[in-house]
Formats: structure tokens, C-alpha cells, sequence
């Protein structure tokens, strides 16, 4: 490609960068949905061009987001620009798309917890201190409102409160992980259908059917979960952390391995597509239906049960 056309380009997706990042930033509920698609020409920069270039790229995009929206709209550039370019450089290589998305997650993760550490040592702001402390008050109003009602419940109902928000604050490692694994998923998602149309290099995703996790993630899970009932730790202490957040990591993935053989027996019984996805809403209102499908996660990963499924059929 010659100099001119690189430039041509990069100056096209530059502007379609700036676009998407007004909206984010200017219209809030538009940018819910334009948020993801921030990493795209990042994307298609890298797949197309050097490291350098795509670095380059990143530079000029991160002083005309400044322009464009506050200096605050930086860190945002940059860790949307990164994960983009670390994506591209997957693609670009035809790496396969669970080292991909492993290390999209990796550099999203890392860059949020750069950004959570510059606000508390640089700025002095503690967003999520602030919004504990936000929550506290909301219950404390709340529960000003219903004591008028009935005291017995209402100390009942605080304490449940208060032990959510100290669990809340205990997971927050685990939370950071899962968060950073469901924005690249929807990054991914938002990616698809541009990079099919404007790009020789796709995202090759297999079927969420047909997802096997590792055998050895139950044998984690058991081994924590052990851990969880018989080690006395304080609330307070690293152990009780680390046991804690691991827990809740492997619970989620054994959650994800349940609801992909709830669309695996979808797909093999021919049910309608709409049956699957109201079973993930159904089992989201309620956590009866999350500890089932949790369950379903423990069969399929330790017993041949999508094998005798088939057979049946």
C-alpha cells in the first residue's frame, strides 16, 4: 500500500474514531451502545499496518480526544486504542481466538487497573470507595424510610445490606476480571460484523454450543469450594480474599460452561431459538435458576453427558 492511501485511510478511520467517541461521550445512551465499537478502527489499523503505525495512530487519537471530548476522555482512548490494537495484531497473525481474547482481556484488565490506580495516586479519587459510600447512604436513607414500618425486619434487612456491600468490596479483584471478560466479549461481538464487511480478516468465532472448558476447572472449583467450609479465616485477611475471589471466578465459568449445554440440548432437541435465550433470562432473575444451570456447568464438565445426549438422538 502506498503512502498516500495509508494516509487517506488512517485519516478516514481517525474520523470515524472521533465520531464514535463524541457520541460516548455526548450522548449517554447512544454511547452505551458506541462504546464498544471505540476499539474498531484500532482494529483495522493494525490488521492493515505496522505496530508502529498503529501506535502512531493511538498517539494522534488519544490528542484529538481532548479536542473532541475533556482530557478524561484520554485514559479511554488509550485503553479502548490498546485493546483495538492488540486484537488487530491477533488477527493480523491469524493466531487462533482464544489466545486472542485471553490477551484483549489481559490488556483491558491491565489498562483498567492503571487507570483505577492513576485517579487514586494522581488525582486522589477513589471512584469506588466514592460509590460505597454512595450505596451506604442510599441504604441509609432507605432504611430510615421502612423503620417507620417495621423495626424487627428492617434491622434484618440493613444487616443483609451492609453484608452485601462488605462481600461487594471483597470481590472487587474478581470483579475487575469478569468485567474486563464481558467488554471484550461485546467488543468482540460489535467488531464481527465491520471487520466481515471491511476487512479480509475475521473473527472466527465457534459456536458457544459447542464450548468445552478444561475437565480440570471442577477439580479447582471442588478444591476451593473445600477450602471455602474448612479453612477459618479471618474476613479481613488475604487468604479469605484470595479464596474468596477464586470461588466466585470459577462459579462464573462453570456458570458460562451450564448455559452453553443449555444451547447445546437446545440445538440437538431442535428446540426454537428463543427457548435458550429465555432460559439465561430467566435464570438471571432469579438465583434458584442460576445455582440449576451452575449445576448443569458441574455435569457437563465431569461427566460424558452431551455424548449420551447425541446417542439418545
Amino acid at each position: 500500500m502506498n503512502s498516500g492511501r495509508r494516509i487517506a485511510e488512517g485519516g478516514a478511520l481517525l474520523a470515524l474514531y472521533c465520531i464514535l467517541l463524541f457520541i460516548t461521550v455526548q450522548i449517554p445512551i447512544v454511547g452505551t451502545f458506541t462504546l464498544f465499537f471505540l476499539p474498531v478502527p484500532f482494529i483495522l489499523v493494525t490488521n492493515k499496518q505496522k505496530i508502529s503505525w498503529a501506535l502512531g495512530y493511538l498517539f494522534v487519537a488519544s490528542l484529538l480526544s481532548i479536542l473532541i471530548a475533556t482530557i478524561l476522555s484520554v485514559p479511554m482512548t488509550l485503553l479502548m486504542g490498546a485493546t483495538g490494537i492488540t486484537i488487530g495484531y491477533f488477527l493480523k497473525k491469524d493466531k487462533p481466538m482464544a489466545p486472542m481474547f485471553i490477551s484483549a482481556v489481559l490488556v483491558f484488565l491491565g489498562g483498567t487497573l492503571l487507570i483505577y490506580a492513576a485517579s487514586v495516586l494522581v488525582f486522589d479519587v477513589n471512584y469506588i470507595e466514592k460509590s460505597m459510600v454512595m450505596v451506604e447512604e442510599s441504604i441509609d436513607s432507605s432504611v430510615g424510610i421502612m423503620e417507620s414500618f417495621d423495626q424487627a425486619s428492617t434491622e434484618q434487612i440493613k444487616k443483609r445490606m451492609y453484608e452485601t456491600i462488605d462481600l461487594l468490596n471483597t470481590l472487587m479483584p474478581s470483579l475487575f476480571v469478569v468485567t474486563s471478560v464481558i467488554m471484550v466479549l461485546l467488543i468482540f461481538f460489535a467488531a464481527h460484523p465491520i471487520l466481515k464487511r471491511f476487512s479480509d480478516k475475521t473473527l472466527k468465532w465457534p459456536h458457544f454450543r459447542d464450548l468445552r472448558l478444561p475437565k480440570s476447572l471442577l477439580w479447582y472449583y471442588l478444591i476451593t469450594m473445600l477450602l471455602a467450609l474448612f479453612v477459618n479465616t479471618d474476613k479481613n485477611s488475604f487468604v479469605y480474599m484470595a479464596i474468596t475471589n477464586l470461588f466466585f471466578i470459577l462459579q462464573f465459568f462453570i456458570l458460562i460452561q451450564g448455559y452453553s449445554l443449555v444451547f447445546y440440548i437446545s440445538r440437538v432437541k431442535s428446540w426454537t431459538k428463543a427457548i435458550p435465550i429465555l432460559i439465561v433470562v430467566a435464570s438471571l432473575l432469579h438465583p434458584i435458576f442460576i445455582t440449576i444451570i451452575r449445576f448443569l456447568g458441574i455435569i457437563d464438565l465431569g461427566f460424558p453427558f452431551r455424548e449420551t445426549i447425541k446417542k439418545k438422538e
